[in-house]
């Protein structure tokens, strides 16, 4: 059996007491600066992680708005007779489900008709001459739509511009 040794006290200079601060202070600086690189790439993961997640869902829907597109158009043209019609209603059901499922995630129209041409919310496919004051936005031809403050797809709309003569 072995019995535990003692330790000794060993004296230390005042000069290696001061380069043993010196090197613990030296650790501890390093320790902390690892410390605050963690948490910022951890912060950093976490900011990359919400944006593919954006990313991901302004791509799909991107890929629903034509879909969407594609039903207002149908319905927009439907005929009189078929107005009350089943079949008619149900379309405009499913078009109308979209829009919703579109609203729950944050997705809202952009405002065209009537207002000031905006380069920001509106792409402009056409000047027509209009007595509406130059620069208004006379008609939407396609409908522009942003996730919260994002733009997805701007408007396509046409721009009133002077009548020559005036």
């Amino acid at each position: 059996m072995t019995t535990p040794k003692k330790h000794s006290k060993v004296p230390v200079s005042s000069s290696q007491v001061k380069e043993l601060e010196a090197k613990v202070a030296e650790l501890t600086a390093g320790w902390q600066r690892t410390q605050a690189d963690f948490v910022n790439f951890r912060k950093r993961v976490e900011d990359e992680r919400a944006q593919t997640a954006k990313n991901a869902k302004v791509n799909f829907i991107l890929k629903i708005l034509p879909v969407l597109d594609n039903f207002r158009l149908s319905t927009q043209h439907l005929p009189e007779d078929l107005k009350n019609n089943n079949w008619a209603l149900g379309i405009q059901h499913i078009e109308r489900q979209i829009e919703q499922l579109l609203a729950d995630e944050g997705v809202t129209k952009i405002e065209a008709t009537g207002q000031a041409f905006d380069p920001n919310l509106h792409e402009a496919v056409e000047s027509v001459p209009s007595d509406c004051p130059e620069g208004q936005v006379v008609a939407e031809i396609t409908i522009g739509y942003k996730l919260g403050e994002t733009v997805i797809r701007p408007s396509r709309v046409k721009v009133a511009c002077k009548v020559q003569g005036q």
